[in-house]
């Protein structure tokens, strides 16, 4: 019997480069795989010396984000989301983190990113290239430092961050579909990297194989 792909299905490169269990890793030595934060951190993303990372916003974005995984929502509360998020950047402890957010939980953030580095700036930005679509990427770092980001899109911020930061490797928490990784990968750059939903990691691996990135798949410790 025919079945229908679900839109959620993300053009089925699940199918094609799954990602469900173990870990891909690349010929650079960079890693991704299907993980849900609030679990213990991988051990490699401690490799990471600077993190952009695009958290759910919200409790409903969370719940959303929970659904489309296939995990349910065991989360009720988004501040203990958010500061599980935030004790991971704590144990990666990276010289420079970036951390995307919408206006609800803005002051939240730029409290916890104080908590953790010296000097810490937010930049007004976008998604999805309109105008309408307004976000915040909060920046962090223990060395006085502003790039001129404000107004940019996230994407385009993105890509700055992996081309122009001082960094070995980049770390994304919830890498989605893999902007992160991309840019990293095209500026030469190595990435770590961790997804609540291996379907949308599954794109971002599918995108980099067809850079040239070559990769295996390590079982599960």
């Amino acid at each position: 019997m025919y079945q229908m792909k679900s839109k959620w299905d993300y053009g089925g490169a699940f199918e094609r480069h799954p990602i469900q269990n173990g870990v891909a890793v690349f010929e650079d030595g960079s890693k991704l795989k299907t993980h849900d934060i609030l679990n213990v951190l991988p051990e490699f993303m401690q490799s990471a010396d600077l993190i952009f990372t695009d958290p759910p916003w919200n409790q409903g974005n969370l719940a959303s984000f929970y659904t489309k995984a296939g995990w349910g929502s065991p989360i009720s509360n988004y501040q203990f989301f958010y500061s599980g998020l935030f004790q991971c950047i704590e144990k990666i402890s990276p010289k420079i983190c970036y951390v995307e957010i919408g206006k609800d939980h803005l002051a939240d953030f730029i409290m916890k990113m104080r908590e953790i580095f010296h000097y810490v700036t937010f930049y007004n930005s976008t998604y999805y290239h309109k105008s309408s679509n307004l976000c915040y990427v909060v920046r962090g770092s223990d060395h006085a430092k502003k790039p001129k980001l404000d107004g940019m899109d996230e994407e385009d911020i993105i890509e700055w961050v992996c081309k122009n930061e001082d960094y070995s490797c980049i770390g994304d928490l919830c890498m989605g579909r893999g902007l992160v990784a991309i840019n990293a990968f095209k500026s030469g750059h190595r990435f770590v990297g961790t997804e609540l939903n291996h379907k949308r990691l599954s794109v971002a691996i599918e995108k980099i194989y067809k850079l040239g990135g070559k990769y295996h798949i390590e079982p599960e410790r």
